[in-house]
């Protein structure tokens, strides 16, 4: 099972992180150049405080300073909040993508082949997602398997599924939101430094 599911997986990290990888690339570019943007810009406004202040010149020059570092610090903060945000967006898009009826069919079918006898199953999908996942799930495999499972709809649940026994309070989380996260970790050193730095 547990090699079933590892295959599953690296097919689904490779579509996901391969295909986010590019745009990757492209969103640090763009938001290494908005915050060197803003830094420029609150230099030069810091110089001109300066240059206006002539008459009270260290008064100034320690306002202009103040208001440099703040600049900075705002500058980063929104620089790591949009990468943040872009990138969340494009590795769940790319795993919501990757997460068709068919591949669900197939995670679930290795996850319930060794799963307890006893209980009954109970899978937890997108609402519209139900009843494409109903029809390539149950059509092929037994009646005793059939009524072992039961798929619920959650507006909760964007792409994806989550899979646990109703007996058991114990659930597998593989919704596009827990997998993107987990394939964000995957993502090259310097933007893992970026986003995972605790000065600013």
């Amino acid at each position: 099972m547990e090699v079933k599911l590892e295959n599953l997986i690296e097919k689904l990290k490779t579509e996901g992180v391969q295909g986010a990888q590019k745009q990757a690339d492209e969103i640090i570019k763009k938001a290494e150049k908005e915050a060197e943007e803003i830094v420029a810009k609150a230099q030069k406004e810091a110089e001109e405080i300066v240059t206006k202040g002539e008459g009270k010149a260290q008064q100034f020059q320690a306002n202009a300073e103040l208001a440099l570092q703040h600049a900075g610090r705002d500058g980063l903060l929104l620089f790591k909040g949009k990468i943040n945000e872009l990138f969340d967006a494009v590795f769940k898009r790319q795993v919501k993508e990757s997460l068709s009826p068919d591949f669900l069919k197939d995670m679930i079918l290795v996850l319930v082949k060794d799963w307890k006898k006893s209980g009954i199953l109970e899978i937890t999908v997108n609402e519209k997602d139900q009843k494409e996942l109903e029809k390539v799930l149950f059509d092929g495999i037994s009646r005793e398997v059939k009524e072992g499972i039961t798929i619920k709809p959650s507006s909760e649940v964007s792409g994806g599924f989550q899979i646990g026994s109703e007996d058991e309070n114990v659930y597998y989380d593989f919704t596009d939101e827990t997998l993107a996260d987990v394939f964000k970790s995957f993502l090259n050193p310097r933007l893992n430094e970026i986003l995972g730095r605790k000065d600013g």
